[in-house]
């Protein structure tokens, strides 16, 4: 009886108000920790992923500076819009982009150092390493991570305008409201099946099971939600790349091969460990999870596109003739 008091007083008016207070300060916190980063705390998340130079964080090059500003004009921003956008120098080698044009907090898009390359002296010069080894640019795997390293400017024009349209939507506000959606859509279905089948009067352990079973599903209700509005929004945005013409379909297509080239030279760098992050195609390793579309996906989507502006232009030339 003794060891039974605590879980029994759980059933008491004070006990399940205390549980409501935690199931919705947890839900609270969790949205709070999914929407700060990208309003409030956009700032610091921008300084936590800064590329640093030197104990300073790097200043984003001219060069790149003038880049993005085209891209903004190939989209049509507006000057309300573009004062909201700030580029930066990002760590690693991997585009970023952080905060929603929809939001008084603006955006972040980050440009990676690789966008500097040009030759296979420019990553020589920066004594590149794969798990603290310098890469060997004479094997195999070394020319292959070399040519996916150094992207062609359109190519590089089609990255950043994907950075920025995927900031143009709330997928923010979806990803904030998931986690508190899904934490009080398992408490009250609790409360309900607690009441329908009088399950206070069952043992612990049968109410235990339950919240199992009911968290199991709503943590995958979670990650379904997540995912799939994730996948929406980077199909759309595809979508829309290809609308801006044939040189976007075109630099889509070799954008996607690249990452894909670079993921399959890491797989052999990175040895073991890089056999459980890429698979041998170059995709990313998920698990049974799909938290985004698979890369070798995307650049079928742009091939397919690719092919039929061929042959609709092939079509209008026989036309002509």
């Amino acid at each position: 009886m003794t060891a039974r008091k605590p879980i029994n007083w759980f059933l008491t008016d004070t006990g399940r108000r205390f549980s409501f207070a935690v199931i919705t300060g947890t839900g609270l916190a969790a949205t709070f920790a999914k929407y700060g980063p990208h309003t409030f705390f956009l700032d610091r998340y921008k300084n936590f992923v800064h590329y640093y130079s030197n104990g300073q964080p790097a200043v984003l090059h001219k060069e790149f500076s003038d880049r993005y500003s085209k891209c903004l004009d190939i989209l049509n921003i507006s000057d309300v819009q573009r004062k909201l956008i700030v580029p930066f120098s990002v760590f690693g080698y991997d585009l970023f982009h952080a905060g929603s044009i929809n939001s008084r907090f603006g955006v972040v898009v980050g440009i990676p150092v690789n966008f500097k390359y040009r030759s296979l002296a420019d990553l020589e010069a920066d004594d590149i390493q794969v798990n603290q080894k310098k890469v060997d640019w004479e094997s195999e795997a070394g020319k292959k991570l070399a040519d996916a390293l150094i992207l062609p400017e359109k190519v590089q024009e089609f990255a950043i305008c994907r950075e920025i349209m995927m900031t143009q939507n709330n997928k923010i506000i979806f990803d904030a409201a998931y986690p508190f959606t899904c934490l009080f859509f398992a408490y009250n279905l609790s409360q309900i099946l607690n009441r329908k089948l009088n399950l206070y009067a069952a043992p612990p352990i049968v109410r235990g099971v339950l919240y199992t079973l009911i968290g199991m599903f709503a943590t995958g209700t979670y990650f379904l939600m997540k995912d799939m509005t994730e996948v929406h929004y980077e199909a759309d945005t595809d979508q829309r790349l290809c609308d801006l013409g044939p040189e976007f379909v075109e630099s889509g297509k070799i954008f996607y091969e690249k990452l894909l080239n670079r993921n399959q030279a890491l797989r052999e760098l990175m040895g073991s460990e890089g056999e459980r992050k890429y698979s041998k195609l170059g995709n990313e390793n998920f698990g049974i999870r799909q938290p985004r579309i698979a890369l070798v996906h995307r650049k079928q989507f742009f091939e397919e596109k690719l092919k039929e502006l061929n042959a609709s232009q092939g079509n209008a030339a026989e036309a002509t003739d």
